[in-house]
């Protein structure tokens, strides 16, 4: 009896691919961020709504707790997306695997919270203000941390 061998080529994994991995990414570890800030919230006496407002700007009207998280969110997206493209450029040669992706999404994580602490400091972020720093610094890790994982497990 004579076997058929079949070959399947792997898919050249594209910047295309990396954006849209790095975008759910995102999301996914945006929503981490914000479970973790809920639960301190909560555990000082700020309800989930009050604290997911104070990522809606400062406006005409009261801060929105759906405006907070759908802002916080598509941010989370938007650098999720981001990332997934440095990854695909550099980190993936020089930090294979799980474990590197999640050491480049650390320093990423530091990035960002330092783009954010520059936001506080306007009118804009005035809201974020409130967010105490360490708990602010710690959401903004495991936003790093579960982006560089979840992009590195490709």
């Amino acid at each position: 009896m004579v076997r058929a061998e079949s070959t399947v080529s792997e898919r050249q994994y594209t910047a295309g691919d990396a954006t849209v991995t790095g975008l759910l990414a995102g999301i996914a570890a945006g929503i981490a961020m914000a479970a973790y800030l809920v639960l301190i919230g909560l555990l000082v006496g700020v309800g989930p709504t009050r604290m997911l407002a104070r990522f809606d700007p400062p406006g005409a009207g009261a801060a929105s707790p759906l405006a907070g998280t759908l802002i916080h969110l598509a941010m989370s997206a938007v650098y999720g997306l981001l990332f997934g493209v440095i990854y695909w450029l550099v980190g993936r040669r020089r930090l294979a695997g799980r474990a590197g992706g999640i050491v480049l999404g650390l320093a990423y994580g530091l990035i960002l919270l330092l783009v954010a602490q520059a936001l506080i400091a306007t009118s804009a972020g005035a809201p974020l203000r409130q967010i105490g720093p360490i708990h602010f610094a710690v959401a903004h890790l495991i936003y790093g941390a579960v982006l560089g994982w979840l992009v590195g497990r490709k």
